[in-house]
């Protein structure tokens, strides 16, 4: 007969311990494995949303930087009454859109401002000289114009007349004369400025209103009819008769000017 072995009472104790801690073990492992969330479809599903969601802010950031864009692109070529370009930039922008209702409100109140005219404050290319002139002036020199304007050198309002035109060839400017009626006033180009544009060339005679010019504007404004001819050194002479647009522009730049603070008493003595 085999002999019974016993265990010591610390020997059980040891035992005992070590089966405990292996099933708290065991339940622990279990509790995991059937109740810890595992990196399944649903987490998958999450990153990509979060991917899709990101991606989608971006492309909206990007939408109305470019709305905002095209926005300032529209309110600068108003500024310079770039009309075409103003048009081209907003044509760019959904029809439906809030922006596009606003901008083209803001397109179609300039154009009635130009169509019942008015002085508009411009920059130049020097800083210390803003131009004012009116809503009807050409902007370029691409064609035939006769008006007057000021520029705010400093403070100080200096009133200036200009005659422009557009020809094939050179002219060689030399001469004006404007028959208001029937009264002739006559003046003598000692120079001129020119340049090439895209039928041809452009020449100006652009200086400080004087005496002469601003009794010859105020001849033209009670006239009903204005020709002015421009004769050139080789004997040519170019003639047409002023636009309403341009006479109307006359009074409107000299109120302007008056309310702005210029004094025109210096030119209407003798």
């Amino acid at each position: 007969m085999g002999k019974k072995i016993i265990f010591s009472e610390d020997a059980k104790f040891a035992f005992l311990f070590f089966l405990s801690i292996l099933l708290l073990v065991l339940v622990m492992a279990g509790f995991n494995y059937f109740f810890q969330e595992s990196p399944t479809a649903n987490n998958v599903k999450d990153n990509q949303n979060t991917v899709v969601l990101m991606q989608a802010k971006k492309e909206q950031a990007s939408k109305i930087n470019a709305r905002h864009t095209v926005a300032s692109s529209v309110r600068d070529a108003i500024k310079k009454a770039d009309s075409s370009t103003a048009h081209v930039q907003i044509n760019t922008v959904n029809k439906d859109s809030s922006e596009y209702k606003e901008l083209k409100k803001v397109i179609d109140d300039e154009t009635k401002k130009r169509k019942t005219g008015g002085v508009r404050k411009e920059s130049t290319n020097s800083n210390k000289i803003l131009r004012y002139i009116d809503e009807s002036t050409p902007r370029d020199r691409s064609s035939d114009a006769l008006y007057i304007y000021f520029v705010d050198v400093s403070g100080i309002l200096i009133p200036r007349f200009c005659v422009q035109i557009a020809l094939k060839q050179h002219l060689q400017m030399a001469g004006l004369t404007l028959t208001a009626d029937s009264k002739t006033m006559s003046f003598n180009v000692p120079s001129y400025q020119s340049e090439n544009i895209k039928n041809g060339v452009a020449e100006w005679y652009d200086i400080p209103l004087d005496k002469d010019t601003y009794r010859a504007i105020q001849v033209i404004l009670k006239a009903k009819k204005t020709v002015l001819s421009v004769s050139g050194m080789n004997g040519k002479k170019v003639s047409r008769d002023l636009t309403d647009d341009e006479v109307k522009a006359f009074q409107r730049v000299l109120d302007g000017y008056n309310a702005l603070g210029g004094n025109l008493n210096f030119l209407q003595g003798k």
